[in-house]
């Protein structure tokens, strides 16, 4: 009878050992499945959602800025242009250079500032 206690003593730790684990993966996944809902919701939640605006399509847009001429009416590069002056129109390239280290990238710990003095 004394080994058949035995057997059955481990047994039965076997038995509660597959039954504790699956338990365990139950309460896991149950986890999971709280932190899913809980993850999908944020500060974008909160309140109403927001309203749609219906999309105008007709022909007439109305004028919003207070600009006095509109991009189609005024030529690119023409304020700058003298028609009068016969003179050719030299070439060039405006070229900044700037020293950077590493003190300006990550936390600007130096002494310079955007001025042309730093340069």
């Amino acid at each position: 009878m004394e080994c058949l206690g035995v057997s059955s003593y481990q047994n039965l730790q076997a038995l509660s050992a597959l039954l504790s684990t699956q338990q365990e993966e139950d309460e896991d996944e149950d986890c999971k499945q709280n932190e899913t809902a809980y993850g999908q919701l944020g500060p974008g939640h909160i309140g109403p959602p927001p309203k749609k605006e219906k999309e105008v399509s007709t022909a007439y847009t109305k004028k919003t800025s207070k600009d006095i001429w509109s991009e189609e009416e005024v030529a690119e590069g023409s304020q700058y242009d003298d028609l009068a002056d016969p003179r050719p129109q030299p070439e060039y390239e405006i070229i900044l250079k700037q020293s950077v280290g590493t003190e300006d990238l990550f936390l600007g710990l130096s002494q310079k500032d955007p001025s042309s003095m730093c340069c």
